[in-house]
C-alpha cells in the first residue's frame, strides 16, 4: 500500500486527473504534487518585457500548486508542494528517489504526443521510476463519475511480478471487484471445435490447465484477504488481450506487473506492460517489487 505519493502536475487536464486519483485512491498516504520549470522550453525572455519566460513559468508553477493545495482540501486533505526546475522526467525521477513509493502521472499532459502513446515525460518516468507507477488516460470529468476503486482488471502470467501486482491491489483495495485474466496466448485464431483431435487441442488443454493452476494460486493469495476473485481467459497474446478485456467491459482500472530493474522481462512485464500502458482507455498501475509475501 502506497505511503507517499509522488503526482506530478503541469496545468493540464490529464495532471489534474492524476491527482484526483490519487486523492480518491489513497486515503492514508502523503500526497506530494510537483512542477517542474523546464529551462529548455522557458528560458527566452519575451520580447519588450523585462519579466523572462522562466519566471513567468515559475508564477505558473505556483499557481497551478497553490490550485492543487486548494483540490486538495475540498477532500480534506493536505498537500506537500515541489517546484523544480530542470529536465522535468530527471526531476520527477530524482524525487522518485527519496522517500516516494508511488508516482500517478496524467497519459500525456501537454505533451505534442498523443494517444496511443503517452507523453514524452511520463514514458519516460515509467520506464525509469525506481517506484510503482500509475498512469490516467482519462480527464477527470470520466473519474467524477467512477466510485474508485471500483472494479479491477489483474492479468496474471504466473510471474512473481504479476503476483505482486495482485498483492498490491488487494492489499490496497479491500473493497474492490476483482477479475483476474490469463492469456493463452495461443498461435491460432479457430474455434475449439476445428483443433478437436488435432495436436493443437493438446496445446489448448496444456494452456487452459495452466491458467487453471495459475487462478487456483492466485484465489489462494485472495483469500488470505478475504476478497471473492471471478477470471477470465483470452486466446490472444497478453498486450492484446488486456487492452481488449478495457475496450469491452467496464473495468475501472488495471493493476498489473512491472519487471522492475533487476528483474527480467516476463509475458506481462517490460514491452508488454508499457504498451497496455500506452494503449489502455483505463488508469493503468504498473506494480515493481516481489510480492509482499516473499518479503516478510
Amino acid at each position: 500500500m502506497p505511503q507517499h505519493v509522488l503526482v506530478p502536475l503541469d496545468g493540464s487536464d490529464h495532471a489534474d486527473a492524476g491527482l484526483e486519483y490519487s486523492l480518491a485512491s489513497f486515503p492514508e498516504a502523503t500526497i506530494s504534487a510537483v512542477f517542474v520549470v523546464d529551462p529548455a522550453a522557458d528560458n527566452e525572455a519575451t520580447a519588450g518585457s523585462t519579466e523572462s519566460a522562466l519566471d513567468r513559468a515559475e508564477e505558473r508553477g505556483e499557481t497551478i500548486l497553490e490550485r492543487a493545495v486548494d483540490r486538495a482540501a475540498v477532500h480534506g486533505r493536505s498537500l506537500q508542494t515541489y517546484l523544480r526546475t530542470g529536465t522535468p522526467h530527471k526531476e520527477i525521477l530524482a524525487l522518485a528517489n527519496t522517500d516516494v513509493d508511488h508516482v500517478v502521472l496524467g497519459s500525456h499532459g501537454q505533451s505534442p504526443i498523443s494517444r496511443p502513446f503517452l507523453g514524452r515525460v511520463s514514458e519516460a518516468v515509467v520506464r525509469r521510476a525506481p517506484v510503482s507507477t500509475t498512469v490516467v488516460p482519462e480527464p477527470t470529468t470520466a473519474l467524477d463519475d467512477r466510485d474508485l476503486p471500483g472494479s479491477i482488471l489483474v492479468p496474471l502470467d504466473g510471474s512473481e511480478q504479476a503476483t505482486a501486482a495482485l498483492e498490491y491491489a488487494l492489499e490496497t483495495f479491500p473493497d474492490a471487484e476483482y477479475t483476474i485474466l490469463h492469456a493463452l496466448s495461443l498461435p491460432f485464431d479457430r474455434p475449439r471445435s476445428e483443433v478437436r483431435g488435432t495436436y493443437l487441442e493438446d496445446l489448448v488443454d496444456d494452456r487452459e490447465a495452466r491458467a487453471e493452476r495459475i487462478f487456483e494460486t492466485a484465489r489462494s493469495v485472495a483469500d488470505e484477504h478475504d476478497v471473492a476473485l471471478e477470471t477470465e481467459t483470452a486466446n490472444e497474446m497478453p498486450g492484446n488481450a488486456i487492452v481488449d478485456a478495457a475496450e469491452s467491459t467496464d473495468y475501472d482500472q488495471i493493476v498489473m506487473g512491472s519487471h522492475g530493474r533487476s528483474l527480467a522481462a516476463r509475458l506481462l512485464t517490460g514491452s508488454t506492460a508499457e504498451r497496455v500502458a500506452r494503449r489502455s482507455p483505463r488508469t493503468v498501475t504498473l506494480v515493481r517489487g516481489a510480492p509482499a509475501s516473499t518479503r516478510r
